[in-house]
């Protein structure tokens, strides 16, 4: 009778183990809306479920922002280095920015992932 116990309570561990895996380490929802800063203020919110593009200019400077399938990228800039095109299309994670251009595109982020960040 014992054994039955043993048995038991080792499968109950298993499944609880197994449901809290799936919790934290299964991919987070993407983020909603992002938000276009301009020289360090809010120059727009990008609602990324419609998809869209946009032109964000800072003095003769320029960026072209596009919202595709819940994605959000610069696919084209005045920049001469390119690395805010070359970052790609991306819904979370760290921000894509323009540092010649002084663009900085950020993303909402759920009150979860902020309690884990610190």
């Amino acid at each position: 009778m014992k054994t039955r116990y043993w048995i038991l309570i080792f499968a109950l561990i298993v499944v609880i183990c197994a449901v809290l895996t799936v919790c934290f380490f299964s991919e987070t929802s993407a983020s909603e809306q992002a938000y276009v800063y301009s020289d360090g203020a809010l120059t727009m919110t990008l609602d990324l479920k419609e998809n869209g593009e946009y032109r964000v200019r800072f003095g003769e400077d320029w960026n072209i922002i596009t919202v595709k399938d819940g994605k959000v990228a610069v696919t084209s800039a005045s920049c001469p280095s390119q690395d805010c095109v070359k970052h790609g299309f991306s819904d979370r994670g760290a921000p894509i920015v323009c540092l010649p251009n002084r663009l900085t595109i950020e993303f909402s982020s759920d009150a979860s992932y902020d309690a884990l960040i610190g």
